[in-house]
């Protein structure tokens, strides 16, 4: 049905339209696709419609497809800076990083106050092990918008890497002040806290992040750490375990799970996990 009535419509503005509302905000990421990709067989030249259809793709992990169409919607219209932010998105994910800055940096050329291009190019810096540089990109992002979450995480995530706990904790709540429907604020806060044998409160923590996405699968593995730590390897292996089921390609989740078995004596099981683990590599 969804087919036949997107053959139906002429108007490529109005299946931009109809594919952010049915699709992109609905979750139906493919009934997206068909109606942006429908505006662009009717109107190529639309650089919008390239720039929706490389974010139905993100939105399915498929970055190769988002990258190609954010390039077209930049070929289309070299100042779009909405499409070189994602692009370089894109490629800080595919571990590109050094592509990624030149796109953030582009982007900040054409509009000089885009924070969100300037946290992007602060991740860029925390994946390259550059902490004074996240930092100043934080801070200057700062200066544009106080409200945008993901600069205090990026900045909590970079004082956690630099061991300053009280910082990171503090930029860390301060997101949550915002958006307190962010599951992964809350797996770092537990983070902070396994760092400072703060169990309880670690594990107060990661259950927050679970019940926001029980799907998410670094929780679990957290969780099964701070029972190891705990002396609980029952507990830690049914997390572990819990982890794997949800992400089967987790090396960290896996490798833990052969360290687990080992430490209990399950050396049959510690085999097979740590095989599994290395097949990865």
């Amino acid at each position: 049905m969804v087919e036949r009535g997107i053959k139906e419509i002429e108007n490529p503005e109005e299946l931009l339209h109809l594919g952010l509302v049915s699709g992109i905000r609905s979750g139906k990421f493919e009934n997206a696709i068909e109606f942006f990709e429908r505006a662009i067989l009717l109107q190529p030249s639309n650089c919008r419609a390239w720039f929706l259809l490389g974010l139905a793709n993100d939105c399915q992990e498929k970055h190769d497809k988002g990258i190609d169409c954010y390039l077209r919607a930049i070929e289309l219209n070299p100042d779009y800076a909405e499409a070189l932010v994602n692009l370089g998105a894109n490629y800080t994910k595919l571990g590109k990083y050094d592509i990624a800055v030149s796109c953030f940096n582009d982007a900040l050329e054409i509009k000089p106050d885009y924070f969100e291009a300037m946290v992007n190019l602060g991740i860029c810096f925390f994946e390259r092990n550059e902490p004074e540089r996240t930092i100043d990109a934080c801070q200057r992002a700062l200066l544009f918008s106080s409200e945008y979450p993901l600069t205090y995480i990026t900045l909590g995530r970079t004082y956690l890497q630099l061991n300053e706990h009280e910082k990171a904790l503090a930029f860390f709540q301060k997101a949550v002040d915002i958006d307190s429907s962010n599951h992964e604020t809350f797996s770092f806060i537990g983070l902070v806290h396994i760092d400072q044998k703060n169990f309880k409160e670690a594990l107060h923590n990661f259950l927050k992040s679970i019940k926001i996405n029980p799907n998410y699968h670094e929780a679990y593995n957290n969780l099964g750490v701070t029972h190891a730590m705990m002396g609980d390897l029952k507990k830690a292996i049914t997390y572990f375990e819990k982890a794997v089921e949800i992400n089967s390609k987790y090396f960290e989740a896996l490798h833990n799970l052969a360290s687990a078995y080992e430490e209990s004596g399950d050396f049959d099981k510690a085999t097979e996990y740590e095989e599994r683990a290395y097949e990865l590599e």
